[in-house]
């Protein structure tokens, strides 16, 4: 056997065509909206079910993620143990998360046994119970998870530069603190529940080797009539109020690092720029040969890590350079960050690095639909954002088409170093 030349790179193969899965569309008996997706061959089905049910509506801190949190906690006809053990039993997954938007209850289980798990899905998501002691239990829980978030400076940073961005009030700028802990009651979790947990403000994705029959059994146990409220929710708005001050230092006297953070809000993915701004992060900082990586990692070595992020959510985005660097490099740091801005604004990119680029991000295209489970999870971001079906298709076509003077003018368009708020949570030193 010939051994292969490990100075010889492997060939790359460019991706020439891409098309994101299509859901087959239809709506429950009582209108919830349901997509199903075709895919994989093992006998394996998921099934998202989210809900508008994220911090965006809540008016009390902790209560919509505590909500999602403490569904699995015990119904009406079932308690916790039982749940876990039914779970168990048919060798099937359960998880209930939420984020700034959505509430999202997932469950991954073999084809064979879809029926029993909508059973339990269903009895979860219409009759939770919110137990009394297991409430207590899980406030203990969320007290002490808090002291070892708040040790970390990167927690510290990143919720200082969202306050500082989006506003103290803002959903999105919001501060959890401790206190608020004591404050929230099992009676928030059970009107929130009532208020949003609702058929009119859901919708059900499922992804997996489904069949004919998947329909009918999803609508038998979440179409039926008896869960028709008939109530609209009403999205709450809000304004962004960004802080006066441009720099906003937490001090952690024993940090041996400072968490920097730096950008301002921006847009979301319904912004006609958004794809292209995606790609100019994506030079900028957003894979592991990225500029910033070049120049603050391996040529200064300030940091291990380095990352531009063009955050979008249902109602506003942001971009954001993060990192964590040595407390004596701090300032040169952000320095070199802003340069690296700057270089992007100025000069082209060159064929070369825009190939590099283009391969990372259409290999990033297909790992997200390789197989069912990731295509549920990126398909269930379309549903999330509120975007076209066709979103995917339409970045994979930016990613190949984008010049480099579009760069240059992206960047110069949306990319002021000397006006980003930046926060830094840690120590400071040089």
């Amino acid at each position: 056997m010939q051994e292969p030349n490990r100075q010889i790179p492997p060939k790359t193969v460019p991706v020439d065509s891409f098309d994101t899965p299509k859901a087959e569309i239809s709506k429950l008996s009582n209108d919830i909206p349901l997509y199903i997706i075709h895919a994989g061959t093992e006998d394996i089905v998921k099934i998202d079910i989210q809900f508008r049910a994220g911090d965006w509506f809540h008016n009390k801190p902790l209560v919509a993620e505590s909500t999602s949190e403490m569904l699995t906690e015990g119904t009406k006809n079932m308690t916790s143990a039982e749940i876990a053990y039914k779970m168990d039993f048919y060798g099937a997954i359960l998880r209930s998360v939420s984020n700034k938007d959505t509430a999202t209850i997932t469950a991954l289980t073999l084809k064979k046994h879809l029926e029993p798990i909508l059973q339990i899905l269903s009895d979860i998501i219409k009759h939770p119970e919110f137990p009394e002691k297991e409430f207590i239990t899980y406030l203990e829980n969320k007290k002490q998870q808090f002291h070892l978030e708040h040790s970390r400076v990167n927690t510290l940073s990143r919720e200082k530069f969202h306050e500082a961005i989006f506003g103290r009030k803002h959903p999105y700028g919001r501060i959890t603190e401790y206190e608020d802990h004591e404050r929230l009651s099992r009676n928030d979790l059970i009107q929130f529940h009532a208020s949003y947990y609702t058929p009119e403000n859901c919708h059900i994705l499922i992804t997996g080797n489904t069949d004919a029959n998947t329909c009918s059994v999803i609508d038998k146990y979440l179409g039926n009539g008896d869960w028709k409220t008939g109530k609209q929710i009403k999205i709450p708005p809000y304004s962004i109020q960004p802080a006066d001050q441009q720099e906003i230092f937490t001090k952690k006297p024993d940090a041996v690092q400072a968490a920097i953070r730096m950008g301002y809000s921006l847009f979301n993915k319904h912004h006609p720029d958004y794809l292209g701004m995606k790609i100019v992060t994506t030079i900028l900082g957003g894979y592991f040969g990225s500029r910033l990586m070049k120049k603050v990692r391996e040529e200064k070595g300030y940091t291990y890590g380095i990352s531009a992020i063009l955050a979008s959510f249902v109602h506003e985005g942001y971009f954001a350079i993060v990192s964590e660097v040595g407390s004596n490099v701090c300032r040169k740091a952000t320095g070199a960050i802003k340069n690296e801005i700057i270089r992007l604004k100025e000069e082209k990119v060159g064929t070369s690095e825009m190939d590099m680029v283009r391969n990372y991000m259409t290999g990033e295209l297909m790992r997200m639909f390789d197989g069912p489970l990731s295509t549920s999870s990126s398909y269930l971001t379309i549903l999330e954002s509120q975007v076209s079906e066709d979103y995917f298709n339409r970045l994979f076509n930016k990613i190949n088409n984008i010049t480099s003077d579009e760069i240059i003018e992206l960047a110069n368009k949306y990319l002021d170093e000397e006006k980003m708020i930046l926060s830094i949570a840690g120590q400071c030193n040089d």
